[in-house]
């Protein structure tokens, strides 16, 4: 057998049970159609993947070594595994990483793009799973990238930082489901001054916003109000975020009663949405959700504050029928499932 070959990914589809011929094992076509299936319910516009035996085979044998986020969050989710036990960490980045963290080389981009690249699947292993699902493994990364950055040297310092700072924003982001409010801040004031330390506007803008969404949940809409326009303050961050932080303040000042103000912003962010990228990989994988159909999702809670009952729940119905699939099944659509309500 090659040396090539993902012996790991193999042997974690040959140690599950089929769903379909109890008491075998999955086969590759079984679990082809399965992360097909995952792949389109995933996709934020609702794509069908052309994932099948032959992409499989190829990662099995070792040919593509490292598949998209999206490929290696569904392999992990239909297998139950983490993208280590599937062999999609290599063993050189693994080494890199190691070596790092033990103080054996100084940290440097290889190991960074490594922990990063995680990630990035992670984040859609959320929308399938639960906040609590995911926080361990989160926790983790930080956990790592904290020990990464003190052992970062010149401008690979600030790159330390920078994923240092999504990571705490992130988690600050996870504990808003579980309602462990104090976390959250702890989590996103850190997240805040590390993007500042690495003169990060992306990772600021982020950590932010999240704080502002944080306040809006516990009705400090003054603060959220700042704290939301700190956010939308530099025009260096991506169009995604620009146009969420758009409809967040919109939500805000109809809460907060200063409504023919929000109308106008409402109005502006929806000009926004129309300069959205049509493919949402366009954007950083920290905002692939940024689409049209999560903004009027957004749109409806800002109607909701504005008083339009009627109008809302018809627009939160029309965006939850937009979603990925396993995105309406999501903790954070919660909110929007309660507006679809309103008017019955």
């Amino acid at each position: 057998m090659s040396t090539s070959a993902n012996d790991r990914l193999r042997l974690a589809r040959e140690g599950t049970s089929s769903r379909l011929h109890p008491g075998t094992s999955m086969g590759r076509d079984e679990l082809a159609s399965l992360v097909r299936d995952w792949i389109t319910a995933n996709d934020p516009k609702g794509r069908l993947s052309a994932f099948d035996s032959n992409h499989l085979g190829k990662l099995e044998r070792g040919i593509v070594r490292r598949p998209s986020p999206i490929v290696r969050a569904a392999l992990c989710a239909t297998l139950d595994a983490s993208e280590s036990d599937l062999g999609f960490v290599t063993s050189k980045d693994a080494e890199r990483v190691s070596q790092a963290l033990s103080g054996h080389v100084h940290t440097d981009h290889t190991a960074l793009a490594a922990i990063a690249d995680v990630l990035a699947s992670v984040r859609r292993l959320e929308d399938a799973t639960s906040a609590a699902d995911v926080l361990s493994t989160v926790q983790a990364q930080r956990s790592m990238v904290t020990r990464l950055a003190d052992n970062a040297r010149s401008d690979v310092r600030a790159d330390a930082v920078g994923l240092l700072s999504e990571l705490e924003q992130y988690l600050g982001w996870l504990s808003i489901p579980l309602e462990r409010w104090d976390d959250s801040k702890r989590h996103l004031d850190r997240a805040s001054v590390l993007a500042l330390e690495a003169d990060d506007p992306e990772r600021l803008a982020m950590a932010l916003s999240f704080s502002a969404y944080r306040n809006l949940r516990r009705n400090d809409l003054r603060s959220a109000e700042a704290l939301n326009a700190a956010a939308g303050r530099d025009e260096r961050v991506n169009i995604g975020l620009r146009t969420y932080t758009e409809f967040q303040r919109a939500e805000l000042l109809a809460r907060d009663g200063v409504k023919r103000d929000a109308v106008k912003v409402l109005s502006d962010a929806d000009r926004l949405v129309n300069h959205l990228p049509e493919d949402s990989d366009e954007l950083p994988a920290s905002s692939y959700w940024y689409v049209p159909s999560f903004f009027e999702g957004q749109r409806a809670f800002v109607l909701h504050a504005l008083g339009d009952d009627k109008q809302a729940a018809r627009i939160a119905r029309d965006a939850i029928a937009a979603m990925p699939a396993s995105w309406r099944e999501s903790e954070w659509a919660e909110r929007r499932l309660k507006l679809t309500e309103l008017d019955t």
